[in-house]
């Protein structure tokens, strides 16, 4: 009987998904400066989530009961990541609009991690996609998209 709720827990774990956020949620335009930060900082513990999920146990046991399984949590964990850091840089758009203390300071925090945690992708390509997306949308200054691309490219 153990083994069997044993199994079944591993089951449930492996079937486990990391969240994905919309990047503009409605209403986003509304929220006040204090709102505003307090939404950056939930959108990061859901990037930790998903980078905790990536190299947690319930990958391993994607990775021996079902491997697809576990490329599928991967990618996810991927597609979560990159969901949230973009709808970081949309906030602090936001932020930077209506002129809120921190502003700058919390963009700065973004671009200056290591670029494997700002932009995740599978590769350079996707890397430097990613980052043109976030250029184009406005979030990057041109020195801070040179920079970032330097970052990437070395």
């Amino acid at each position: 009987m153990k083994k069997i709720s044993i199994l079944v827990f591993i089951f449930l774990y492996s079937c486990a998904k990391p969240t994905v956020v919309e990047v503009i949620q409605p209403g986003d335009e509304l929220l006040n400066c204090t709102e505003l930060k307090q939404q950056i900082e939930e959108t990061n513990k859901i990037k930790e989530e998903a980078e905790f999920s990536k190299g947690s146990g319930g990958n391993f046991a994607r990775a021996l009961l079902f491997w697809p399984a576990w490329a599928q949590s991967l990618n996810n964990a991927n597609d979560a990541m990159i969901a949230a850091n973009n709808r970081s840089f949309h906030l602090i758009k936001l932020m930077r609009n209506k002129n809120c203390p921190g502003a700058d300071d919390l963009k700065a925090k973004l671009i200056d991690k290591p670029i494997q945690e700002n932009i995740s992708g599978s590769n350079l390509a996707d890397q430097l996609k990613t980052l043109k997306e976030l250029y184009e949308d406005g979030h990057l200054s041109d020195e801070e998209y040179a920079k970032a691309k330097k970052k990437i490219i070395d």
